[in-house]
């Protein structure tokens, strides 16, 4: 009876010494159960993302910076090892990006990912890490990268640095691709660079033609569209020292880079505006700077800002309204954006509502004073011009 005493604590003991693991300092750490997976909506919306920049033999398309894949549309990469599931139960141990790109390369419609194990880690793209410890803190994290601040994030916005291209017409190369088209090799892919070229010039001022679209312009036609070429007119000199970057006879500061040409609007130095305007930048967009300005024919001035927004004023400084000058300076068509600020509040009041969770993007005005209210959800408002909702539509 005593050696069965002993032989039952002896593998009592032997029991706790297995259910603990040694701390670095000798000390034992109380046995943890393993973390599982839970589903997550989340994941495979990554790994979706991630698919679209790997071929299907799980290799990059940019495979100099693979990270860029997961770091460009979503504003980290993971802090390996992860653990994904298969929505048929299977789990993955996923040790570093190119065995991400792996199971990327393998999901389909219905063998795909549908849950990862919480809590795990990421780094951001400023280098600082973050602990994901649940569902609502992974959709948190990458509904927070938004490169132009839009309140679109990255992985559902079409024209990530609100530059007025878009994602995939700055695919330079034209290989499908965007992630890995960097004219100026600065570290940030041209469709979310607003100067791809690094010439001291917005990529959308450098629509030479005055079409509205700023990726079809070549001016010394060497292929090399002018928004990533930074000598545009192959004269030797770099467009941010050229005077005449496009060489067209007219110098760039004489150039209205909304019509082309110089006629509807002259260039001015941004502090000689008037304080009335500056005021209003100030108070409205206190987080931005003027990177154009302008004074038309008839005296009003036209204000470019660092977030892409177009500012319009009369000629005594007043806030006319927002958008783009479509019509050459003609203000008389068929809409114009507005503030969405001066939205009757029966409209606000309805977007607050039925949208809790998203923002106004664009408001306009129609010829018939008629209202239409653009989302960051991608949802497009109709409203009659007494406010009452009337339909959504695209």
């Amino acid at each position: 009876m005593k050696n069965l005493k002993i032989n039952l604590l002896s593998l009592a003991m032997v029991a706790v010494f297995f259910s603990c693991s040694q701390n670095d300092n000798g000390t034992l750490a109380p046995y943890e159960e393993p973390t599982e997976s839970a589903k997550s909506i989340t994941a495979n919306t990554v790994i979706e993302g991630v698919k679209t920049h790997v071929k299907s033999d799980g290799s990059f398309n940019n495979p100099t910076n693979p990270e860029s894949s997961i770091e460009f549309d979503f504003g980290f990469d993971f802090v390996y090892p992860i653990t994904l599931t298969y929505n048929n139960g299977t789990e993955v141990v996923v040790n570093d990006i190119t065995e991400l790109a792996k199971v990327a390369s393998t999901i389909t419609t219905s063998n795909y990912i549908d849950g990862i194990a919480f809590p795990f880690t990421v780094k951001r793209n400023d280098g600082t890490e973050e602990t994901i410890s649940s569902e609502a803190d992974f959709e948190d994290t990458i509904n927070s990268h938004d490169t132009d601040n839009d309140g679109i994030p990255n992985y559902t916005d079409t024209d990530d640095d609100n530059d007025g291209a878009l994602d995939t017409q700055e695919d330079a190369n034209h290989d499908g691709d965007s992630t890995n088209d960097d004219a100026d090799n600065d570290g940030v892919a041209n469709y979310q660079d607003t100067d791809s070229d690094n010439d001291g010039q917005l990529d959308q001022d450098e629509d030479n033609d005055g079409d509205g679209d700023f990726t079809n312009d070549d001016s010394d036609n060497d292929g090399t569209p002018d928004y990533t070429d930074s000598d545009s007119d192959n004269d030797g000199t770099d467009d941010g020292e050229d005077s005449d970057d496009d060489n067209d006879g007219t110098n760039d500061s004489d150039e209205d880079y909304n019509g082309g040409n110089g006629i509807d609007g002259s260039n001015i130095d941004p502090a000689s505006l008037p304080q009335t305007i500056l005021d209003y930048i100030t108070q409205n967009y206190p987080n931005t700077t003027i990177t154009e300005a302008e004074v038309e024919s008839n005296g009003n001035y036209e204000v470019s800002l660092s977030n892409g927004v177009e500012l319009y004023f009369n000629s005594t400084g007043d806030f006319l309204m927002t958008g783009n000058d479509d019509n050459g300076g003609n203000d008389d068509n068929d809409s114009s954006n507005i503030d969405p600020a001066s939205l009757p509040q029966i409209i606000l009041d309805y977007i607050t509502q039925n949208y809790p969770n998203a923002t106004i993007t664009e408001a306009e005005i129609e010829s018939n004073g008629n209202y239409e209210v653009s989302l960051s959800n991608g949802v497009e408002l109709y409203f009659d011009q007494d406010g009452n909702f009337l339909s959504i539509g695209n």
